[in-house]
């Protein structure tokens, strides 16, 4: 061995000498036995969502997944609680279009980038495509294999999604074989039938076309023209012509563009909206106009008074036919249309469907001019943006919850999902009973985590560790009194990764839980468990809605939530608003008052004074509770905190031994003592008459309670630590007990420019402290004030302390009150500190700095132990938010957790941790669930099958039409997983009730209705093919069955539902014995064998 040997460790600097000899007689607080190397950073969670980038959303009722694309070129998969999984795309082009199939499929396409499958099984790309031309419109089914890509030359192709392949079955432009003389127009929308697989609604420019494919013939067309005898003549010429008249002659008609085409949910009606606002019902058999109307008018396309050209013009951007438990119970949602606003969605309710067979199309007509259940509008209340911006409603999702995939998931749904022109994304409650958007916290709905933080936007977010039977007792205080009833998730699909899948932190603590505090501009505040791989139940999140209990001054920005913080060991709860205002909080069971209908538009002049100090006074406002916190126990708003003249709050502390402190701008400090009051306790103008040599506009910027002995007292008092900016200077205030029972607080001293040396460059006001941490000095545990320790201030037991104080640059080691122990600078900004026990043989002080490092330094000497590395990709994300200056709100917590903020809603997880002690591989949450079983499609009414409307068409029938008979076989492990849940895989799995019998149908006697299913059945030929017009079908004695249904009950549906009950297996068998010839034909004509 060489005599001299090079040192692996890095000289000594003069200042960790320095730090050595002040340090030297005190205990070494950090272990000696830490292998550096060993420690590693991974990346564990992502939460949130960019702000204003939602692009596309899908939903799927039967895995109860959600599925959303953002301008970051990702897709994010949402199930129960904290579910989420991430895809993330290299892609030029934004995803526009999402769609669930079969249950394992996840498609996402955009017309410039193509289609890409995803599997919700593997979670990971199974195939990709390009378009074969310009995509302007895209359809699928639920339970099919078949994309269906409507193109800008009007032409429509069929992509196989289990074999990743384009089929080579083609339709050419509708438009032009019906319009021949028509310019070419693209394809503009495509439904199918919600009844018959075997036909589809196509939307062109200038017309609708129902198409079969099964007969390869027009079945429909339908074409809304007007002349100069209509009322809507001149106005919609108006429209089609941008507002500017003909010069040369005068147009003799108009045909108003199309813009959507959509379905009745039983199939014998559609509807078309146009580009002139028109909405144009139709009777299908025979492309008959029943009604045409705009939201306020109707009956326009009959002879009358013109309708008045209107000043402003906002055009329909969407509408959506939804349906109750019973289909034929309908909605008509429009979105657009109403020239004086645009946070409207319009609900044309029509109710039970009319009987199709003993209705004129003059009274369907009426029926759809007149909803039965009248019109009514679902007001949105659109987020805070800025002047002179124009949003609008673009998507309209239903939410449904009874598991029915069909009619486009509009069956009986619960909820909208909204997504406006601004990439913003809204809920609203949708029932038969609620007319508008209720609560401003959705009442007692639970969003998915990354979901809740931009809806409402934020405003507010912190991570805290909080005490594990602190937060299960709030919980079961919930659970008993009714909240844990009433909670209800959105999503129940997915569930999470394993927390053995995930490596353990150094500082891992199974008594505490990881909350993130979030506040939102509508006074808004959430508790959600972000603890990865534990989520227990739906009772993980706590929603405190303050917008119905408080006074916005007729201003909603005032009920923006800058600051929080929360006491969960006392229940006590302080929320900072953009007034100034501070409310208090407590957590009980409160009653509604019934005064909170319309807290909002009333001031607090009626709301008593509980107690005053200068300018600072607390007010009761108990008699304004009001609002879903009062259905079970919550943190309800019982006293308001306020200045006069209001000042901007800057920090804000509820502390665990029940004090309160709150900082403003202006330099002023006021501590209010909260369990034993509320009452003001002190109030100091401006902080600077304790720094008198500090110039500039000083503030306080941290604040902190602690129990510590304060100098050579000999005793431990609760002390009130408070950071302040103007070069970073610490002061330290008391709370003692008054003879009266109160309390008073007492400048005890000071320590000035703890943060000389700022990354601001020399920017005075921007050197500040950024935290305080107080600990004890024996081992290092924490000496933040709680309730225990505050109990035990009688005994007169001495704590001695430690202050750590951080700023950008500089991170000192002070013992109580002014001695230095250690200071070190980092040339790289410091972002966030916390003190972290390692394996309970000492504690570190654990710094993330700006250049993507995470240091592990001794206390109290401040020697470096360890530099980590962020992974480089999670640090590449993190580079915009450090120019930004959001990365300092990034959270780094006692446990060795960082949760770093990628941007105003996201957040990264990541944990330093021993890898040594962990050697698996950190799964995902799972998202497909294979015992979840697709239900059968609704069936059509018998009477379409009776007039040949609906052609019988099985799936496999549609395959063999479409693909041919070449189809590869399937491959993937996904094609068995769908087939296994798909309908034709469960056959003995019934409707189950997707298809009831509306209330108020008359019911037979069961003699009754065999004696009528022996009349009919004398009536009953076997099916044979005929010729292929658009209104012929299966011969079923047509005539016959006509005669029995107009002498029959006026239910006729429910006659031929009996018959075709006991009819159905010889029909089924006769038509299969004309299968084989039927293809030969058909296949021939299609792909030319």
């Amino acid at each position: 061995m060489p005599l001299f040997s090079k040192s692996r460790k890095a000289p000594l600097s003069l200042n960790t000498l320095s730090n050595a000899l002040k340090t030297h007689g005190s205990k070494t607080l950090s272990p000696e036995e830490v292998n550096a190397k060993s420690i590693d950073v991974s990346v564990i969670n992502q939460i949130g969502i960019p702000p204003d980038s939602i692009e596309a959303v899908a939903y799927d009722p039967i895995q109860s997944l959600l599925a959303v694309s953002t301008k970051n070129n990702d897709v994010r998969v949402y199930g129960q609680i904290n579910v989420e999984v991430v895809f993330e795309f290299n892609l030029k082009h934004p995803i526009t279009f999402l769609k669930f199939v079969k249950g394992v499929y996840l498609l996402c396409g955009s017309p410039g980038s193509g289609l890409t499958i995803l599997s919700l099984h593997s979670k990971q790309i199974l195939g990709k495509a390009l378009f074969p031309g310009t995509v302007t419109a895209t359809e699928s089914d639920p339970a099919l294999d078949w994309l269906i890509l409507g193109l800008a030359n009007g032409s429509l192709l069929f992509f196989d999604i289990d074999r990743n392949n384009l089929t080579p079955f083609r339709i050419d432009n509708l438009q032009k074989r019906v319009l021949p003389k028509e310019k070419m127009s693209p394809v503009v929308s495509i439904e199918w039938h919600p009844r018959d697989i075997g036909t589809l609604l196509v939307a062109y420019n200038q017309c609708a076309v129902v198409y079969s494919l099964v007969s390869a013939e027009v079945k429909s067309v339908l074409v809304y023209e007007l002349t100069k005898q209509n009322r809507a003549f001149e106005y919609s010429t108006h429209i089609a012509n941008g507002g500017k008249k003909k010069i040369f002659g005068s147009q003799k008609m108009v045909r108003p563009s199309v813009v959507e085409a959509h379905f009745h949910p039983n199939g014998l009606h559609a509807v078309t909206i146009h580009g002139d606002n028109s909405i144009v019902f139709w009777d299908l058999e025979g492309g008959v106009i029943l009604e045409a109307r705009t939201l306020f008018e109707t009956l326009i396309h009959k002879e009358g008074p013109p309708l008045e050209i209107p000043e402003v013009f906002n055009p329909i951007v969407t509408a959506k036919w939804v349906c109750g438990e019973d289909p034929e119970n309908t909605k008509l949602l429009i979105s657009g249309g109403d020239p004086s606003s645009t946070n409207l969605i319009h609900v044309l309710d029509f109710g039970y469907t009319l009987k199709y067979s003993l209705t004129s199309h003059e009274t369907q007509g009426k029926f759809y001019a007149t909803p039965q259940n009248g019109q009514r509008k679902v007001p949105i209340d659109f987020y805070l943006k800025p002047e002179n911006t124009l949003e609008f409603i673009r998507i309209i999702q239903p939410i449904t919850e009874n598991g029915s995939p069909y009619f486009h998931c509009g069956h009986n749904p619960s909820y909208l999902l909204l997504v406006s022109n601004l990439g913003r994304i809204y809920f609203v409650h949708f029932a038969d009973n609620a007319g508008g958007q209720g609560s401003s916290d959705l009442g007692t709905t639970v969003l998915p985590t990354s979901m809740s933080l931009i809806n409402p936007p934020l405003s507010f977010i912190d991570v805290r560790q909080v005490v594990r039977l602190d937060w299960y007792s709030i919980m079961s205080s919930r659970a008993s009194s009714g909240g844990g009833y009433k909670v209800a998730p959105l999503l129940h699909g997915g569930a999470p990764a394993s927390l053995a899948n995930f490596p353990k932190p150094i500082g891992q603590n199974d008594s505490t839980r990881n909350i993130m505090i979030t506040g939102h501009e509508n006074g808004l505040v959430r508790f959600i468990d972000v603890t990865k791989g534990e989520q227990l139940g739906t009772e993980s999140i706590v929603q405190v809605g303050l917008r119905e209990s408080l006074y916005d001054y007729d201003n909603p920005k005032n009920l923006r939530v800058l600051h929080v913080s929360c006491s969960f060991q006392n229940r006590q709860l302080l929320v900072g608003l953009a007034t100034g205002e501070v409310v208090i909080c407590k957590f009980g069971k409160f009653k509604n008052t019934g005064n909170g209908s319309s807290a909002a538009h009333r001031d607090y002049s009626s709301c008593p004074m509980q107690h005053t100090n200068g300018s600072a006074l607390i007010l009761d406002i108990s008699s304004r509770i009001s609002g879903t916190i009062t259905q079970s126990a919550s943190f309800a708003p019982v006293f308001l905190l306020r200045l006069d003249p209001s000042e901007q709050i800057s920090v804000l502390k509820m502390s665990d031994a029940g004090f309160a402190a709150v900082a403003y701008k202006s330099g002023r400090l006021v501590v209010c003592d909260i369990s034993r009051g509320p009452a003001v306790i002190f109030n100091l103008a401006n902080v600077r008459e304790h720094l008198v040599s500090i110039t500039g506009n000083c503030y306080i910027t941290t604040l902190e309670f602690a129990i510590l002995e304060y100098g050579e007292d000999g005793y431990s008092s609760l002390m009130l630590l408070v950071g302040t900016n103007c070069g970073g200077n610490l002061l330290y205030f008391k709370i003692t007990p008054m003879g009266n029972g109160g309390f008073e607080v007492t400048f005890a001293d000071k320590s000035a420019h703890l943060n000389h040396r700022s990354s601001d460059g020399g920017d005075v006001e921007a050197s500040k402290l950024l935290q305080l941490i107080p600990i004890e000095s024996q081992f290092g545990l924490s000496a933040v004030a709680n309730q225990e320790r505050f109990n035990q201030l009688a005994s007169g037991m001495p704590i001695p302390g430690l202050v750590v104080t951080i700023s950008d640059r500089d991170i000192r080691v002070i013992k109580t009150p002014k001695t230095k122990l250690a200071h070190k600078v980092y040339d790289d900004s410091c972002l966030k500190a916390a003190v972290v026990s390692y394996k309970d043989k000492g504690v570190m002080l654990a710094v993330l700095v700006k250049t993507g490092f995470l240091k592990l330094v001794s206390l109290p000497a401040l020697l470096e132990i360890a530099s980590i590395k962020l992974p480089k990709e999670t640090f590449l994300k993190l580079q915009e938010s450090i120019q930004s200056g959001l990365a300092n709100d990034s959270n780094l917590l006692a446990s060795g957790e960082m949760y770093l903020r990628l941007s105003q809603t996201e957040f990264v997880c990541a944990s330093a941790y021993e890898k040594l002690r962990f050697k698996g591989n950190a799964d995902t949450d799972r998202l497909f669930n294979p015992d979840l079983i697709i239900p059968p499609r609704p069936a059509g009414s018998t009477l379409s099958w009776a007039k040949g409307q609906i052609r019988y068409c099985s799936v496999d029938d549609l395959a063999m039409l479409i693909a041919g008979p070449n189809r590869k076989a399937p491959k993937t492990e996904e094609s068995k997983l769908a087939h296994n849940i798909s309908p034709e895989a469960n056959p003995q799995n019934s409707y189950g009730g997707y298809n009831p019998k509306p209330v108020g149908r008359l019911q037979l006697p069961s003699k009754q209705q065999q004696q009528q299913q022996q009349q009919l059945g004398s009536a009953y030929e076997q099916p044979r093919r005929r010729g292929t017009g658009a209104n012929q079908g299966y011969g079923l004695g047509q005539q016959g069955f006509m005669k029995s249904i107009q002498n029959g009950l006026q239910s006729a549906e429910e006659t031929f539902n009996d018959y075709a009950n006991s009819a159905s297996q010889t029909f089924t068998e006769g038509f299969e014995d004309q299968k084989k010839s039927f293809y030969s034909s058909a296949l021939q004509s299609k792909f030319g064998f």
